[in-house]
């Protein structure tokens, strides 16, 4: 009986130290190592899957955020290249507008001793025989017929409208109406049209190279440009030499 006792002691206490030597070699030993290493080999989707997989340089990086969608594509060259084209546009298009508000001071005429704008119900209302008191000439803008200017026998004013050739539209002429009376004569209009018959009319002009070949008594003859005795200083009118 204490034999069989020694024995299962001796047992007993074998195991024991096979069982102490297991824990001493591989349980507080290599404690970094086993929750370090070895867990990092055991677990591979963080070196695998997630970092260099699809999730990092795959869809996350160069794919479809960096050179795809956000940059070259709509942003950049895309939609800005259409707003500097539109720019260029607005700016041909206000150059454009500039040029033609800037086309140089608007036309007058000679009115005595000032200027009169050309166009539109404009003129100067010229008294030659200042019969109708001061002033001898004076702007005035209205239809002839309501202007003030007494353009009638006995009023003797002359209704100016046009004093240069380039002052009437291509096709038609500067033209004075004269008027030939026992008291004298003057013209009472000078207005652009499309016709000047002569000799009841004068073209006015500027240089001889305005002034028409006319039928004077029986002859053709070219006329010239010479200065009026009868308009405000600085008008001339077509005559025979």
């Amino acid at each position: 009986m204490t034999r069989a006792s020694l024995q299962s002691f001796g047992l007993a206490s074998f195991f024991l130290f096979v069982a102490g030597a297991f824990v001493a070699c591989g349980g507080t030993g290599d404690t970094k190592d086993l929750f370090g290493t070895s867990g990092g080999q055991s677990t591979p989707t963080g070196s695998g899957g997630g970092d260099a997989g699809p999730g990092g340089a795959g869809q996350g990086g160069a794919g479809q955020g960096g050179a795809g969608q956000g940059g070259a594509g709509q942003g950049g060259a895309g939609q800005g290249g259409a707003a500097s084209s539109a720019s260029s546009a607005s700016s041909a298009s206000s150059s454009s507008m500039a040029s033609s508000s800037s086309g140089g001071p608007a036309p007058t005429l000679v009115c005595g001793d000032g200027t009169c704008p050309v166009g539109g119900d404009n003129a100067c209302c010229y008294d030659e025989y200042q019969v109708n008191g001061a002033p001898q000439a004076e702007c005035v803008s209205g239809p002839p017929e309501n202007d003030g200017c007494n353009t009638a026998q006995g009023g003797y004013e002359t209704r100016i409208e046009c004093q240069l050739p380039e002052h009437c539209p291509s096709g038609m002429v500067c033209c004075a109406d004269l008027n030939q009376t026992q008291n004298g004569n003057w013209y009472s209009t000078l207005m652009c049209a499309t016709e000047c018959s002569w000799p009841g009319n004068r073209v006015v002009c500027d240089t001889d190279a305005d002034c028409p070949i006319v039928t004077s008594q029986g002859q053709q003859v070219q006329t010239v440009c010479q200065t009026s005795t009868i308009l405000p200083d600085g008008y001339k009118i077509c005559r025979t030499p």
